[in-house]
């Protein structure tokens, strides 16, 4: 989903679904982006992905955080090595109620997933209920910075989440 930058009108992306996908060796599989800009505002709201079987992602699996290219004419964040770069995060896009519900990638390559929003607008209402993830470098968890979620029977769970037990 996206790029999704800041409008005077407001840039909307809301009520969306993805369910039953298979992905082999994608190079990112649910991925939800943010995308420069000064003036306006916009929304990420009501996203959901499930049943989703991912493969040997080749770079993040999950990713949801700042635009990581930079524009054709060269401007934007250029974020793509992040986090072994810099990217600032976009504080005028509210990303909002984001559900991931039976998700299961194997042979990740890398950590599990990147989520990333600004401190002043932090993602909030996001909800991982069995979310899997195993792969060389899974037991290092995710890069997760300034998103309000919780976790339900998923493994591992993003750090800055509640991991809520329902036994």
């Amino acid at each position: 989903i996206g790029s999704v930058p800041p409008n005077t009108a407001v840039a909307c992306v809301k009520d969306v679904i993805f369910r039953n996908v298979y992905f082999d060796e994608p190079y990112k599989a649910i991925y939800i982006k943010t995308n420069p800009g000064n003036d306006g505002s916009g929304i990420i709201q009501n996203i959901t992905y499930e049943n989703i079987y991912i493969k040997e992602s080749i770079w993040w699996g999950i990713y949801i955080g700042p635009q990581q290219q930079e524009q054709p004419d060269g401007s934007g964040p250029g974020c793509l090595f992040y986090p072994f770069d810099p990217c600032p995060t976009q504080p005028r896009i509210a990303i909002d109620s984001i559900t991931l519900r039976n998700i299961t990638e194997v042979n990740a390559l890398l950590l599990p997933g990147v989520l990333r929003c600004n401190e002043t607008a932090p993602c909030t209402n996001f909800i991982w209920e069995d979310v899997n993830i195993s792969g060389e470098l899974s037991w290092g968890g995710y890069v997760c910075e300034n998103v309000k979620g919780k976790a339900i029977g998923s493994s591992p769970v993003p750090s800055c989440f509640l991991e809520l037990n329902l036994t």
